[in-house]
């Protein structure tokens, strides 16, 4: 039976309007159905809302929302036809980068089918080195990819970056699970995830077609319960190839 306790109610730190959301809600991002934004439900009784925690600040790092103004070291990077070597796709021109951003602009978390990315910014000298993103395939579960200036690689940013982004999720907006996909040929990618505390799920052999060849696929994944597990234990890692 549905009553008024089995919903929340609470103040939309965006807006300032009183919505509602169902008390199984609490913890999770909601768009507001008055301005759209996205929202963390309070589970604590204090009646209002919370903003999605970002940016998200690391030792070297900022991971931020794009941008207009990131155009530039976005086509830095995406102009390189190695960062294209195992995830597809072309190398990107002015044009086609700035339309993306635009269009990035309006996407919020909750923004169905859309992808959600952070950009990574050096705290120092403020480059824009990369991007992560977040596609929210199913209700609380996502896949995750980074894509990393091959000038800055080798340095342990991409290992960096997916901590800060794997705690985002987890502990953020709560999310059960969090999974990546690589070519199995891409070994740093590989070491990266694995590096990063998720679980090697399995391999789909010449599952992909790339480039006219057939290519195996490797699954990683994280549950909420494994990263809130290793984090209650204290587990670390080293650098990454990435």
């Amino acid at each position: 039976m549905i009553t008024e306790e089995s919903f929340i109610d609470f103040k939309c730190p965006y807006c300032g309007e009183t919505i509602s959301f169902p008390r199984e809600s609490a913890g999770y991002a909601q768009a507001c159905p008055t301005c759209t934004e996205s929202v963390i439900v309070p589970g604590d009784g204090s009646g209002e809302g919370r903003k999605p925690p970002l940016p998200l600040t690391t030792a070297r790092l900022v991971l931020r929302r794009f941008t207009g103004g990131d155009w530039k070291d976005l086509l830095e990077c995406l102009a390189d036809e190695e960062v294209f070597r195992y995830m597809g796709g072309r190398p990107l021109e002015e044009e086609e980068v700035l339309r993306w951003l635009e269009r990035d602009s309006h996407v919020r978390l909750t923004t169905p089918e859309q992808m959600f990315y952070l950009g990574i910014q050096e705290q120092e000298g403020g480059k824009l080195i990369g991007y992560l993103v977040l596609n929210f395939t199913e209700a609380a579960q996502a896949t995750l990819d980074v894509v990393l200036n091959r000038s800055f690689q080798g340095k342990g940013y991409a290992l960096e970056a997916v901590r800060a982004v794997l705690g985002f999720c987890f502990e953020g907006i709560r999310l059960h699970r969090v999974s990546a996909w690589c070519d199995s040929r891409n070994a740093p990618a590989c070491k990266l995830f694995e590096k990063a505390g998720l679980r090697r799920e399995g391999e789909l052999v010449k599952s992909k077609l790339f480039n006219g060849q057939w290519v195996n696929v490797v699954c990683y994944a994280a549950l909420e319960e494994d990263y809130l597990g290793a984090a209650a234990g204290g587990a670390g890692g080293g650098g990454s190839g990435l």
